[in-house]
């Protein structure tokens, strides 16, 4: 690059239009236009900010009315609930139509930034890219909002232009060809569509998930608080013991953080253990280990079972180990190993399990011995056990060490961790 180019480069966002994903009654703009403005007036010391809905991935754009090559983005945050904005993706499109995005970098690590102060988030493009339209996304589900983000770039000399569009459209082409191949390894052979849950890519069956379970996974909000969770109490040096796979939307958001190899997870349903490995192996997270099996504690193990019956729903979520074989959801029995708890734990030296398998973990949990737990997160069914049976498994545990954090504990979702 010129000299003189360099010195051309100043932050062309300033004062430009710009958009978000929705309105929230925290916004202060009566529109979208007008609340996403607000990160565009320059002024970086003011502590307005616009405000998102609660979304599965809200973003906020800036339309910066002709092309430039992007250098740096700087966003200043909100400086408070900094937590609520970790991971992030910046996109480019030189015309702002679908199909048209290119991810230029990544905020892919959990720590905070701008807490109480006016230190921006600084963004290098891994992608020299050309422009129009600059988005920030969210990569996790909740409220999307900052303060101003600036957008470093120059416009270039005319006898580079051609050349830069080309540039841009074949890094763009590249994504697109590296998704479609992600969509065809895991759609090979079955009748449905990849959606997109977060960073992760799952396959949606419509031939064999009911129209519920579709709907739940096409609207990208599924299990949307619990991924939300995990982002504030998982640490990167965490070991997992999941319980209840499913699709492996929170094992791969587990795995996200922790990587592959410390996470092991267990479901009772076959069919879905092997949908999440396709998932997993797509989304190059071929490393999580992923086995069939109901657990039970020591000190409900009896030598003579080693294997259980486990009742299949339409819904994956509403399979369990009680239900009468009639019942009007249930469509197979199968027979699904028994593996002991505290074993997996110390042979996967788990220091933290999470635990979503409608109403098991009454049984799972009471009596257990969770003496290298460090934190529990589980999902509660007060309708499949009834509330004295989870009542006394929390008791239990509490008796064990753990106490409630209730900062991110409700809507049936509880967080039990050992006091400081």
């Amino acid at each position: 690059m010129s000299a003189a180019v360099a010195t051309s480069i100043g932050n062309v966002a300033l004062g430009k239009p710009a958009s978000q994903s929705s309105l929230s009654n925290w916004s202060s703009g009566n529109t979208v236009e007008a609340d996403a403005s607000i990160a565009t007036n320059g002024d970086t010391a003011s502590p307005r900010f616009f405000h998102t809905n609660s979304e599965a991935a809200p973003w906020w754009q800036v339309d910066l009315r002709t092309c430039f090559v992007i250098e740096q983005v700087r966003i200043f945050n909100r400086r408070d609930l900094t937590e609520r904005l970790r991971r992030l993706t910046v996109l480019v499109s030189q015309t702002g139509a679908p199909g048209s995005w290119l991810a230029i970098c990544r905020k892919d690590d959990d720590a905070e930034f701008g807490r109480g102060n006016d230190i921006p988030l600084v963004l290098t493009p891994d992608i020299r890219s050309l422009a129009r339209f600059v988005r920030i996304r969210k990569d996790n589900p909740g409220f999307l909002h900052f303060r101003e983000c600036e957008v470093l770039g120059y416009a270039p000399e005319a006898d580079a232009l051609a050349c830069l569009r080309e540039q841009t459209e074949r890094a763009r082409q590249r994504q697109a060809d590296e998704q479609a191949a992600i969509e065809h390894e895991l759609g090979a052979g079955r009748t449905g569509y990849v959606a997109r849950i977060g960073a992760h890519a799952v396959f949606v069956d419509t031939d064999n998930y009911s129209p519920t379970l579709v709907g739940a996974l096409t609207d990208g909000g599924y299990e949307s608080r619990e991924r939300s969770v995990m982002h504030a109490i998982i640490r990167p040096t965490d070991r997992i013991l999941e319980i209840g796979t499913a699709v492996g939307v929170v094992t791969m958001t587990l795995a996200a953080i922790v990587g592959p190899a410390n996470v092991i997870t267990y479901d009772a349903n076959p069919a879905m253990v092997a949908d999440a490995r396709r998932n997993f192996a797509a989304n190059r997270m071929g490393g999580i280990r992923a086995d069939v099996g109901v657990l039970r504690n020591r000190g409900r193990w009896s030598a003579r079972e080693s294997e259980i019956d486990f009742f299949v729903s339409r819904d994956f979520w509403a399979s369990r180990l009680v239900a009468a074989p009639d019942s009007p959801d249930i469509t197979g029995v199968v027979k699904v190993p028994l593996v002991c708890l505290e074993s997996r734990i110390a042979e996967h030296r788990a220091n933290v399990l999470v635990c979503d398998i409608e109403g098991g973990e009454a049984d799972l949990l009471d009596g257990a011995d969770l003496g290298p737990i460090r934190l529990v997160m589980l999902e509660i069914h007060y309708w499949a056990v009834g509330r004295q049976r989870i009542d006394d498994m929390i008791r239990f545990m509490m008796s064990r060490g753990f106490t409630i954090d209730f900062t991110h504990s409700g809507h049936g979702i509880v967080v039990l961790d050992r006091a400081p």
